[in-house]
């Protein structure tokens, strides 16, 4: 059974998530600080759900130390829906957010998503030829999800590496936001701005300039096109 880290300081916040989390077969394990949270993180947690506005250590920082410690989802819980706080938190590092009062439905939908995925992205096949794509100074090990520029590891959540992955699989196509979604998120709970939100992040962490994108280029009104050219194998 998948088991989820609830950060929260609110308990009745927590006792509900918590409920709902039971009854679509997910194990839950709760904290209601920052230093709690670390304590009970450990090798069985599939995913952390955790909330921005806390007390003592808050949910951006607490995000930060989870990601020296492990890739594994984060999804933010946020009742701040302005697009700066929602940016800088998948800035730092979270896999996606959800603002409160929230659809308890649809959040379990998005934690299973999310825990789905990174099974998926997990699921390493050993003793295969580990399939290489490579372009300009960036080689992507797909077996062992291992990216590398210029031979120095790019540190990248789940949800970046299938993007860069899509992209590679689909140079020289023009990609609309809509597409990029269906076919990397696999879902219609989010709207086109979490593309524009991911690929910024992408470009930040794989372009030499990410004012001057020489890989990931935007076509107006319509979403991106990939230009890095794929070597043969």
């Amino acid at each position: 059974m998948d088991k989820v880290l609830v950060v929260d300081d609110d308990k009745s916040i927590v006792h509900m998530i918590s409920e709902f989390m039971k009854l679509y077969g997910l194990k839950v394990v709760t904290a209601y600080s920052g230093e709690t949270a670390i304590n009970k993180l450990d090798d069985s947690i599939s995913l952390i759900l955790l909330d921005i506005n806390m007390n003592e250590l808050n949910g951006i920082d607490l995000c930060k130390i989870f990601r020296e410690r492990t890739n594994i989802p984060i999804v933010f819980l946020t009742a701040n829906s302005s697009q700066y706080d929602m940016v800088l938190g998948l800035g730092i590092g979270a896999d996606d957010y959800i603002t409160k009062p929230f659809d308890p439905i649809e959040l379990v939908a998005r934690v299973k998503a999310h825990i789905r995925r990174y099974n998926q992205y997990g699921n390493v096949t050993s003793n295969t030829e580990n399939e290489v794509i490579e372009f300009d100074k960036i080689k992507i090990f797909k077996n062992s999800h291992k990216v590398l520029k210029e031979n120095l590891e790019i540190n990248l959540t789940v949800t970046e590496y299938n993007l860069l992955i899509y992209f590679a699989e689909n140079a020289g196509k023009v990609l609309s936001r809509k597409q990029i979604l269906n076919n990397v998120w696999k879902s219609d709970m989010y709207d086109e701005n979490t593309v524009t939100t991911y690929v910024k992040r992408l470009r930040e962490k794989i372009e030499d300039d990410k004012r001057d994108p020489r890989l990931i280029k935007s076509v107006r009104a319509i979403g991106y096109i990939f230009d890095g050219k794929i070597k043969d194998g």
